[in-house]
């Protein structure tokens, strides 16, 4: 196994609101580690929210070497700047080689904007992600409302971002024993105005939520 060099990294966005109807966070951590150990990359976590504890410890025992932490009660709820914000400045004090978002209705929504924030690319609804002989991210997303698979990959760019679907692979199993470390982070001082406000929130259920795509 190659050891892990600090100055490679890998990092996931923890998007753990919806964790036990879409485990898509510990999915992409699993070929995170994958990847990482190929590269000899650090693979991380970002998480972020309020009372997020009980989900720091189940990243780091599903492989992630290291958590960052934004948490306040400023971001208990979702919201897209703040988060797109705080993302993106990690990220670019960081510099990650890869970002990885999965494809949940925050995730399409965030991606694009931390893309946009750090000048580079975004593969969205990846299928698979592999690497090439020379280490960088090869990004495989349906094309052409599906009839094609597309491989995409972005050189001299970075970070590589995609967003990845639910499904496409498999968790690491729970190592109660994993460690990693933990790196908590202040809400810096310039965040953005947040120009909309969470009222309310209601989860459907996935029967009705194919009801009313059915329509």
């Amino acid at each position: 196994m190659k050891a892990t060099n600090p100055a490679r990294r890998i990092m996931v966005f923890g998007d753990y609101r919806n964790y036990f109807q879409n485990r898509v966070t510990l999915q992409l951590l699993s070929r995170a580690v994958e990847l990482g150990r190929e590269m000899a990359a650090e693979v991380s976590v970002v998480v972020i929210g309020d009372g997020v504890d009980e989900w720091v410890g189940e990243y780091i025992a599903h492989g992630a070497h290291r958590v960052y932490v934004y948490e306040h009660v400023r971001l208990k709820d979702y919201n897209i700047e703040t988060y797109a914000f705080l993302l993106a400045r990690l990220a670019a004090e960081e510099a990650p080689e890869i970002i990885l978002v999965g494809s949940t209705a925050f995730g399409r929504e965030l991606a694009p904007r931390v893309a946009k924030k750090l000048g580079t690319g975004l593969t969205a609804d990846c299928i698979a992600l592999d690497l090439t002989a020379d280490g960088l991210l090869v990004q495989t997303a349906p094309a052409f409302g599906g009839s094609l698979l597309a491989e995409i990959v972005t050189p001299g760019v970075y970070p590589q971002m995609a967003t990845v679907r639910a499904g496409i692979y498999q968790e690491i199993p729970h190592d109660y024993a994993a460690q990693g470390e933990i790196v908590r982070l202040a809400l810096p001082e310039d965040l953005p105005r947040e120009r909309v406000r969470l009222v309310r929130s209601e989860r459907q259920s996935t029967r009705a939520q194919r009801l009313e795509d059915a329509r």
